[in-house]
């Protein structure tokens, strides 16, 4: 494990040893899709009702305007209804992360001081879309950013992004005051690895976005994870990294199982596809819950295929998410099966 001073022995009133993360940018932060009344427009009655919900079930922070909540398909007006209607919705205790990413440096400022005006208690923030830049170029992006910005900024690497955040950039613009943290979402666990180990002894946390490898990271070293299947099973991240805090690895690692399992219905060809395929299957779940009515996207014309539909129920039964209505059997599609199954108690 990195030299790093993340977690801290500590002993509760009955004598059970934990761990406290001393940094206040940790745990578990819902990668929040954006509820909709119907294609197109944002439901800011419908985000407060989730975002009661998921801070109800465990999670520490909201990441509204993220990648799952189809940031990119957002207007100015629509960005600022979803912060306040976050922030209206929870205590000081559930940190609201929204994403600040845009096309350029004066967007992305004002997306910033907005987000702080509205209630936001971090800014996340990619590289620009479309274009590939330099490091160097990438860096100055950043520290500007940091420099205007009114509240904390996280960094946000997806591998789809044209331009990487390598680890020696983030570790470059940590130094900065205003920047607190990084979310990579990855599917190399090298990276995570690099990015703990380039900033360690720094006020700086290290978020995993990558389900597969939640565990995996913590044990690195990484101080949370940034979830878009937490919008419907909350409390099963939270008892992850509860678990990890515990030194319980038998459970951490059945959560992650429960985890990794519970993804193989988001993998499936038709989800990946485009993101409203993504965003529309995760609210499809999030309704199952009873936490969502609506499942429409922000982009028309978009329609989840209705054998993907059954399968993804089906999957959600067989793994025991609690259904706010009576379960109904479904045929499956036969080139949509998930095989294998497995249960968290």
């Amino acid at each position: 494990m990195a030299n790093r001073p993340r977690f801290q022995k500590m002993t509760t009133t009955d004598g059970q040893s934990v761990r406290s993360n001393p940094k206040k940018y940790t745990g578990v932060v819902a990668a929040m899709i954006t509820p909709c009344s119907s294609p197109g427009v944002v439901d800011p009655a419908a985000t407060e009702k989730l975002c009661v919900e998921l801070a109800r079930h465990g999670c520490d922070g909201l990441f509204i305007t993220s990648s799952t909540g189809e940031a990119a398909f957002l207007d100015e007006d629509d960005r600022r209804i979803l912060t306040t209607a976050a922030r209206k919705a929870v205590t000081a205790q559930t940190l609201i992360y929204a994403g600040i990413s845009g096309l350029g440096l004066p967007q992305t400022i004002r997306y910033a001081k907005n987000a702080a005006a509205d209630g936001a208690d971090v800014a996340v923030v990619m590289a620009p879309f479309l274009f590939k830049i330099s490091q160097p170029e990438l860096s100055d992006y950043l520290l500007r950013i940091a420099d205007a910005s009114p509240i904390p900024l996280v960094l946000y690497h997806h591998f789809t992004m044209p331009s990487a955040m390598t680890a020696e950039t983030v570790a470059r613009v940590a130094e900065h005051e205003n920047i607190v943290g990084v979310k990579d979402t990855s599917t190399d666990i090298t990276r995570i690895k690099s990015l703990i180990d380039a900033t360690a002894g720094m006020q700086f946390s290290v978020f995993q976005g990558s389900q597969r490898l939640f565990l995996e990271s913590m044990l690195l070293g990484a101080d949370g994870m940034v979830a878009a299947l937490a919008n419907f099973v909350p409390e099963i991240h939270a008892k992850l990294y509860q678990a990890v805090r515990n030194y319980d690895a038998a459970a951490a690692r059945q959560y992650q199982d429960y985890i990794t399992k519970l993804l193989e219905a988001f993998i499936l060809p038709p989800v990946k596809e485009t993101i409203s395929a993504l965003a529309g299957s995760v609210k499809l779940a999030a309704k199952w819950r009873g936490w969502l009515e609506c499942t429409d996207v922000l982009m028309p014309g978009f329609k989840l295929d209705d054998n993907f539909r059954q399968v993804l129920e089906d999957h959600l039964a067989a793994l025991d998410v609690p259904s706010a209505a009576p379960i109904v059997e479904h045929r499956h599609a036969p080139h949509y099966v998930i095989e294998s199954r497995s249960h968290v108690a």
